[in-house]
């Protein structure tokens, strides 16, 4: 009996361990993330079949009643996921409860997983007021097996084997509690990791903008998307820098990036068309925008910076200008051609003098 139990222990673990890596793979790669309605029913789907399986690892118990931690399935569901995906899973593990015989222990039971499933979210949503993980999925456990206790008294009449089982019951399913929500954090830790180097491979870490590697990755998604009609490209390079690097420091340098990284971001239409490209120079992708809103928006920028004191660290203020190349292409996108173009409109701006907008479409060329 006894090594009956353990297999059974061993078995329920290994199975939801499974199913809280699959479930974890179903979380998008985002620091802030929606499950949408197709990833919801796959969860339902196999948070479902999940308990099934564990039913056929379950502990058989005199009059046809069945002892498992099926329960557990729907605790973590409760805590991690919310209650759109454990309340249906609820009353489909209930329906296939039900599938295995229909008799008085499966209907109490069924009707006990549904009370359970309204219940869990409210119980929950207090605890996490108050608790960690590991507390609150605890005491979700608790208030679980306490209600298999009741079934089961309710079914054998028996108030000491009812005590012994919810006693032994408590013990283990305490036990699969902490190892699955150990794996579950663990899985949920390194995933973390994998968002933040991700994002530190995608941000300049001075400015917080998207760099380079994002900016080439994005123009060719650009390219190939039929929805953005006409696209350009605005080049923005900081007049004389090595001379405020060499008369101020670069840390002061590297203030002042921050502070125009800010006004880039007030200025642009997208803030998440805005990379830093080299070490003064910086890139805002104008998408389906009329050539002359396009002027509007770089004209708009040069002069905030121009009218813009720049604080130095030791709390000075000084006047910085910028140079900006506008590159647009208004019937077909080349956008090779056209960051070359943008290029060389910025080069022109810095030869006429600086603190200038020079524009130029690509059909002109």
């Amino acid at each position: 009996m006894l090594s009956s139990v353990f297999l059974s222990v061993i078995a329920n673990i290994s199975i939801l361990c499974t199913a809280s890596y699959i479930f974890v793979k179903l979380i998008p790669k985002e620091k802030k993330y929606t499950l949408n309605l197709q990833k919801k029913l796959i969860m339902i789907g196999i948070a479902s079949m999940t308990n099934f399986i564990l039913m056929l690892f379950s502990v058989n118990l005199p009059k046809e009643a069945i002892i498992d931690f099926r329960h557990i399935i729907l605790i973590l569901l409760v805590y991690y996921f919310g209650p759109t995906v454990s309340i249906p899973t609820a009353f489909l593990i209930s329906v296939l409860r039900l599938l295995l015989g229909v008799n008085p222990a499966s209907t109490r039971t069924a009707f006990m997983y549904i009370v359970l499933g309204l219940l869990l979210p409210y119980v929950c949503s207090k605890l996490t007021k108050r608790f960690n993980q590991y507390a609150v999925l605890s005491w979700l456990n608790v208030v679980c097996v306490s209600a298999i206790t009741l079934n089961l008294f309710f079914f054998y009449d028996d108030i000491l084997l009812s005590s012994l089982i919810c006693i032994s019951l408590l013990i283990l399913s305490s036990i699969v509690v902490i190892v699955v929500t150990a794996f579950i954090e663990d899985l949920i830790k390194n995933l973390h990791l994998y968002l933040e180097i991700q994002e530190q491979a995608q941000m300049d870490y001075l400015t917080g903008l998207y760099n380079m590697r994002v900016f080439n990755k994005k123009w060719q998604t650009i390219q190939a998307d039929k929805s953005i009609a006409t696209t350009a490209f605005m080049m923005l390079d900081i007049d004389h820098f090595k001379w405020i690097n060499d008369t101020y420091g670069h840390a002061n340098g590297n203030f002042i990036l921050r502070q125009l990284a800010v006004i880039l971001q007030v200025g642009a239409p997208d803030n998440e068309l805005i990379y830093r490209v080299g070490g003064e120079e910086f890139c805002i992708i104008l998408n389906n925008l009329p050539y002359v809103e396009q002027k509007k928006t770089a004209e708009k920028i040069r002069a905030s910076v121009a009218s813009k004191e720049f604080l130095l660290e030791n709390g000075a203020g000084i006047y910085i200008t910028v140079s900006i190349g506008l590159a647009a292409s208004t019937q077909k996108k080349d956008m090779k051609k056209l960051f070359r173009l943008a290029d060389r409109c910025l080069y022109m701006a810095k030869d006429q003098g600086r603190n200038k907008v020079i524009g130029a479409t690509m059909e002109n060329e």
